[in-house]
């Protein structure tokens, strides 16, 4: 007895348009995501022209104007904004089934976008994924130091890299800490011998200060002493950087006392370049943690990156002195 099947939906030239529609709506994702079409380039490896191409196909088959683009400009219509959620779902479960497929590859490939604060790029994520890319050539880095709010970063990097003092805010990303990095107060030896080597937070009070970024006159820093001691003190910031070596070269130089990674300064310490201040007091140790987005498995370039950073932050930033997680 022969069985009756029921037709496709669609006949082969229409599924062959749907798929090229959902290549296009992935690729107009990517478009937005880099804010234009040389960003976009650079990032997905396709030419300036066919993004430019692919994207005034979409338009014409969606009969819809998706971006406002000229020399100058770069902006995306209300259309463009409802078809970009159907991009960023395609682009998603693109990726799923790639991990799915080659989840179990021993060697890394793909493209793995990376988001990293300034001064944690600078002082270790930066090196990390520069030797990264070069020791696996089949995959393509993209690192960002872009400062916008996690939730704007969801679904444009697939690790987002973020030390926090603060309780992290709720979202639907996997958190995993890498590692707890301890700090230290330091300064120049002529500043510790002026300030008449203070021992103790009452001693700090007041004292010229290299600050974290912050354009403030004066900052409130929190310390840690013995038997779980806490105390908070006023200094007078001279200096501020997002970069740890600049902020390293500050206290160097004799502009006051810094908070710094005590990996990061154990040569200066051993090499009396720089003193500790108050000994037996510290900063809070600061977690860093990599976010990704829990609704797909991280890849196999993600974990081997992850691996090598962990590794590279227990060598630079931990030392002997702290904990991983």
């Amino acid at each position: 007895m022969s069985r009756r099947t029921s037709p496709l939906p669609f006949g082969p030239e229409q599924m062959g348009k749907l798929t090229v529609v959902a290549d296009d709506l992935a690729l107009f994702a990517e478009v937005v995501d880099a804010g234009g079409f040389s960003a976009a380039s650079a990032r997905t490896g396709v030419s300036k022209s066919r993004l430019s191409r692919r994207i005034s196909e979409l338009e014409a088959i969606l009969r819809a104007t998706l971006i406002l683009r000229n020399s100058r400009h770069f902006e995306v219509t209300e259309n463009g904004r409802q078809v970009y959620q159907h991009g960023n779902a395609i682009r998603a479960e693109m990726h799923a089934a790639m991990v799915a497929l080659h989840g179990n590859a021993s060697e890394p490939h793909g493209v793995l976008r990376i988001a990293s604060p300034m001064a944690l790029t600078s002082s270790i994520v930066g090196h990390v994924a520069a030797e990264f890319a070069r020791t696996y050539p089949q995959v393509r880095v993209f690192l960002s130091t872009t400062k916008g709010p996690i939730e704007s970063s969801t679904e444009i990097f697939d690790l987002i890299l973020l030390p926090s003092t603060q309780a992290l805010p709720d979202s639907d990303m996997v958190a995993q800490r890498l590692a707890t990095v301890p700090y230290c107060l330091v300064a120049a030896p002529a500043v510790v011998e002026a300030a008449g080597h203070p021992a103790d937070p009452d001693a700090l009070r007041g004292m010229d200060g290299i600050g974290w970024g912050s354009l403030d006159h004066s900052s409130q820093w929190h310390l840690i002493g013995p038997q779980g001691g806490q105390a908070d003190i006023d200094v007078h910031i001279r200096f501020s950087s997002d970069n740890l070596e600049a902020i390293r070269e500050a206290a160097l130089s004799g502009l006051g006392i810094a908070r710094l990674p005590r990996a990061l300064c154990k040569a200066d310490l051993e090499q009396g370049r720089l003193c500790l201040v108050a000994p037996h007091w510290r900063p809070p140790s600061i977690p860093i943690y990599a976010l990704y987005a829990s609704s797909r498995h991280i890849s196999v370039a993600g974990k081997f990156f992850l691996a090598a950073l962990t590794q590279a932050i227990d060598d630079r930033l931990i030392g002997s002195h702290g904990e991983t997680g």
